[in-house]
C-alpha cells in the first residue's frame, strides 16, 4: 500500500489509476485471446470435419503441385512435369471429395466397425474414381502401371492402419478414431507425392517418342 501512495504523490491519482487500468484492461484483453484460441483449438481437434487434413491437401492442389518441375536427366522436363500434376491434380481432388463425404456422416454413434467400413469403401472409390479420370484423361497405361508398384504398399499400409486404429483400445470414442485415421490420411498425401515422383523417375526410356498434351515424355 505504501508504495501505490507514493506512486500517487510522485504521479498522481490520475496517472496512477489510468496506469492500473490499462495494465488490468491488457490482462484481460490477453486472457479472452486465450479462451478464444483455446475454444478453436478444441473445436478443431474435436471436429474432423476441421481436421488438418483438409488444410494440407488445399495447399498441396493450390501451392505445392504448381510450383514442383520433374527434371529428367539433369533437365527439366515439361512433359514429365505435366503429367505428374495431372495425376496428383486428379487424385487429389477425388480424394479431398471421398473423405468429406465420410466426414459429413454423424459418426457420433457410430461403432468401430462403422467407422472401419466407412474409410475403406471411401478409399476403394477414391482408387476407382481417380483411375477411371486418369484413363479419361490419357494417362498411359504403363504409368499407372508404375505408379501402382510405388503406390500399392502404401496403401496396404494404410489399411493395415485403420485396421489396428478401429481394432485397438488406443482411440475408444468416435472423434478419436475418426480423427486419428485421418492423421494417416495426411501422411498418405505426402507418400503418394514421392510415389508419383518415384514412378516418373523409374520410367527412362520407356516413355521414350510418348508425348503427353504436346509434349514429349522423354
Amino acid at each position: 500500500m505504501e508504495e501505490i501512495f507514493k506512486y500517487i504523490q510522485d504521479y498522481g491519482f490520475m496517472t496512477v489509476f489510468a496506469g492500473a487500468g490499462m495494465f488490468f484492461l491488457i490482462k484481460f484483453a490477453l486472457l479472452k485471446y486465450q479462451q478464444i484460441e483455446r475454444s478453436v483449438l478444441e473445436q478443431n481437434v474435436t471436429d474432423p470435419r476441421k481436421h488438418g487434413f483438409f488444410q494440407k491437401i488445399d495447399y498441396i492442389l493450390r501451392y505445392k503441385l504448381p510450383e514442383i518441375e520433374l527434371r529428367f536427366k539433369g533437365q527439366p522436363c515439361q512433359g514429365r512435369t505435366s503429367l505428374f500434376r495431372d495425376m496428383l491434380e486428379i487424385k487429389f481432388d477425388a480424394w479431398k471429395r471421398n473423405i468429406t463425404d465420410v466426414c459429413a456422416i454423424d459418426y457420433k454413434n457410430l461403432s468401430k466397425v462403422d467407422i472401419r467400413q466407412a474409410f475403406t469403401e471411401s478409399m476403394l472409390n477414391l482408387v476407382s474414381e481417380y483411375e477411371s479420370t486418369w484413363e479419361q484423361n490419357g494417362i498411359p497405361k504403363l504409368v499407372v502401371v508404375k505408379f501402382h508398384k510405388w503406390n500399392d504398399n502404401h496403401a496396404q499400409m494404410f489399411l493395415e492402419a485403420i485396421e489396428s486404429i478401429t481394432g485397438g483400445s488406443c482411440f475408444s470414442s468416435p472423434r478419436e478414431i475418426m480423427n486419428a485415421i485421418l492423421e494417416m490420411n495426411a501422411l498418405m498425401l505426402l507418400l503418394t507425392i514421392l510415389d508419383a515422383e518415384k514412378t516418373l523417375g523409374d520410367l527412362n526410356g520407356e516413355l521414350s517418342g510418348m508425348e503427353y498434351k504436346g509434349s514429349k515424355l522423354l
